[in-house]
């Protein structure tokens, strides 16, 4: 009988998992600017399952990402997915800076991490920051930014009522 028992509980356990995604989604950002090259550099760490399907519903790509050669169409087609929901600019001027993705990376943890960077960024105080990848197919998705600067490092927290921030730089 206990034997029939933990049977049962362990399909209704598997069977509940089965069929359901997730109901939390989290994006994390880390950046930091390179005062030699005056560059912005960035990495996005998102579901790759969520982004992925994202492309593979909008046709841009017809297999996994983990299978797709990393070649510059395949990086382009990630930066341009990527940059529609992501942009960074000075605040003083408001003019986003222009990102070029350098590549991305699948993660056997499911993740993917995708790598940025904004060239000739001039000293900057404080930046405006739009964070909104996944937001719009998923409206529970919350994203983190550290931003690190000479080793102080600077957050923001970007939700899909609220995607855009401005983070002030000591």
């Amino acid at each position: 009988m206990q034997l029939k028992f933990y049977f049962l509980l362990l399909l209704f356990t598997t069977s509940s998992f089965i069929g359901f995604s997730h109901d939390y989604y989290f994006g994390f950002a880390e950046m930091s600017y390179n005062e030699t090259n005056k560059t912005l550099e960035t990495t996005i760490i998102l579901a790759e399952h969520d982004f992925e399907n994202i492309l593979l519903k909008a046709q841009k790509i017809n297999k996994s990402l983990e299978y797709l050669e990393k070649d510059s169409l395949t990086i382009r087609i990630v930066e341009q997915e990527i940059l529609k929901n992501f942009s960074v600019s000075n605040a003083k001027d408001s003019i986003p800076f222009q990102f070029e993705s350098i590549g991305f990376q699948v993660m056997p943890n499911g993740l993917i991490q995708i790598y940025l960077i904004a060239k000739n960024i001039e000293p900057f105080s404080s930046l405006n920051i739009t964070f909104a990848c996944l937001m719009e197919q998923f409206p529970a998705q919350q994203n983190k930014m550290t931003f690190i600067k000479k080793r102080k490092k600077y957050t923001a927290v970007f939700l899909s009522n609220r995607p855009t921030a401005i983070l002030k730089i000591d």
